[in-house]
């Protein structure tokens, strides 16, 4: 709308009424108030150039903007104050605070307009002062609000995957990785893992204020780095500098990488069901590039340009070795040879049963000591509880039988016991078969013909059937072995002459002669 003074303007130079209201876009009555002013005051062309548009409107005052101090304005500081820091607390109960509160008897806003000041007030105090990053200079992390979802194969159980967000806030570049929980050991090892991925380390560690990263006291004492995140960055050469509490701008970049996430990386694996925590990290490792790579929408590249073009050079380089964090837990070696940490069982060599060792627990890895020396390592178990991981060194040997009987691993070894020619025979039998375990009773029964210190014997019955060639059966071995036996000469008996008839039954007594069972005896 023209201001009174352009009207006056229009007036001087001759336009009517009519054309001025028309031209300008305001009221035939304005203009005609206007030129009733202009007479007035004896307004001409110079003295309208002099005067001001304040000066101008400052003519037409009526008295109209002073009701205006007839309204009692609210403390607006103590009622924004209050709605940050009271739980529950409404602008609806404030403004009932506020209507009850008159002492002056002045006139009072009604609830939209005591809404709308207020957020007005807000609006004008709620300043924002611009973070300058520098590349490599900082890593924003956080815990992503939303989970997904590993499932046991087994029993079917869903279990919680955290996803941790690390954001370089100068190129915004991202990494995201799925833990199965929030504890101080996930948190370590995936700081490492960005450490990793990002091909350096930063110069200062951004997080918020949870249990992982500060140790939680009163407000009125300074905040404490956890010991073990604080050991973490020092073996990195980094800084910790935790954001203020209740002030996530402090990390804006991480909040905005924590939004992309949960929206470009979660979201689309919510109706996908993994098996492990390897696959789902593989498809969010996928995710996580397509972000990475997907263009900027109000800067030019996209985060992989801008990450490895400046910031990836500003780093520091990593350590010669990553750092890995051990838990220690003093446990008992129960009956069955194994201690029990974080409801799965890591065996020990038998012998430690009923003693009391010390268990490191790392990242990957588990590794029990007595008396400070290192007795068993495992890897470490992940996923449903109840899992066992046991050596077959560290099992007495009828647990070893019972361990591990039929399988074909177990037939091998029984096999090789007796020799090398006996596997091969056990080998053949196992292969014959288009269902592996249907050989399973003819190799125990082929096996069993070695007890009684008749291994040698099984041993040269099994190289005569393998070099015949043939079906290797129970009874074509038994039969083998009796031969070899018929064939083998009697203790101090002389060896037969050349070319005679092989006596088969010489070595067994006989109570009747061969003439006993002529046919034309009479």
């Amino acid at each position: 709308m023209a201001t009174k003074k352009e009207i006056m303007r229009q007036l001087l130079k001759g336009v009517s009424w009519n054309e001025a209201a028309r031209s300008l876009g305001c009221s035939k009555a304005t203009v005609a108030k206007c030129a009733a002013k202009m007479e007035e005051e004896r307004i001409g062309a110079e003295r309208l150039e002099s005067m001001t548009d304040a000066e101008v409107s400052g003519l037409f005052a009526d008295g109209r903007s002073k009701r205006g101090e007839e309204y009692l304005e609210p403390d607006y500081a103590r009622v924004c104050d209050q709605l940050a820091r009271v739980p529950k607390m409404t602008l609806a109960l404030q403004w009932a605070r506020y209507l009850d509160c008159n002492p002056c008897g002045k006139r009072l806003y009604q609830y939209s307009q005591f809404c709308k000041k207020v957020g007005d007030y807000a609006r004008t105090q709620d300043l924002v002062a611009r973070i300058a990053h520098e590349p490599g200079r900082t890593m924003l992390v956080d815990w992503a609000g939303l989970a997904a979802s590993v499932f046991d194969p087994v029993t079917g159980r869903r279990s919680p995957a955290y996803l941790f967000v690390a954001s370089f806030p100068w190129s915004a570049w991202v990494y995201a990785e799925c833990f199965p929980d929030m504890r101080t050991r996930s948190w370590i090892q995936a700081h490492v893992h960005a450490f990793r991925a990002a091909g350096g380390v930063p110069d200062i560690l951004v997080p918020d204020n949870c249990a992982t990263a500060t140790d939680r006291r009163r407000k009125s004492e300074p905040v404490k780095v956890n010991d073990a995140y604080l050991e973490m960055a020092e073996h990195y050469g980094c800084a910790v500098v935790p954001a203020r509490v209740r002030k996530p701008r402090d990390k804006a970049s991480a909040e905005k990488a924590v939004d992309l996430c949960e929206t470009w990386v979660l979201a689309p694996l919510a109706e996908e069901r993994f098996t492990s925590f390897d696959e789902l990290n593989a498809e969010v490792r996928r995710l996580v590039d397509a972000l990475n790579a997907r263009p900027f929408s109000r800067r030019e590249g996209c985060r992989d340009d801008a990450f490895l073009g400046e910031e990836r050079a500003a780093l520091n380089p990593l350590p010669a070795a990553p750092f890995e964090w051990y838990e220690w837990r003093r446990c008992k070696v129960s009956p069955d040879y194994h201690v029990q940490c974080d409801n799965m069982r890591y065996s020990v060599p038998h012998r430690l049963v009923g003693r009391t060792v010390d268990v490191r627990l790392g990242a990957a890895t588990v590794a029990v000591l007595d008396g400070g020396e290192v007795v068993a390592e495992h890897r470490r178990l992940r996923g449903r509880r109840g899992q066992y991981s046991t050596d077959p060194a560290h099992m007495p040997p009828a647990h070893l039988e019972a361990q591990s009987l039929w399988t074909r691993a177990w037939f091998e070894r029984r096999a090789g016991e007796v020799g090398p020619e006996t596997k091969r025979l056990v080998a053949a039998v196992l292969d014959a078969h288009p269902v592996e375990a249907q050989g399973y009773v003819p190799c125990a029964n082929i096996l069993s013909l070695s007890r009684r210190g008749r291994a040698a014997e099984l041993e040269a019955a099994c190289a005569r059937v393998n070099e015949l060639g043939g079906a290797a059966t129970y009874t074509r071995v038994k039969n083998t072995m009796a031969a070899l036996r018929a064939e083998a000469p009697a203790p101090g008996a002389a060896p037969p002459a050349p070319g005679a008839p092989a006596d088969r039954a010489a070595h067994v007594g006989r109570v009747r002669g061969a003439d006993h069972y002529r046919r034309d005896r009479r």
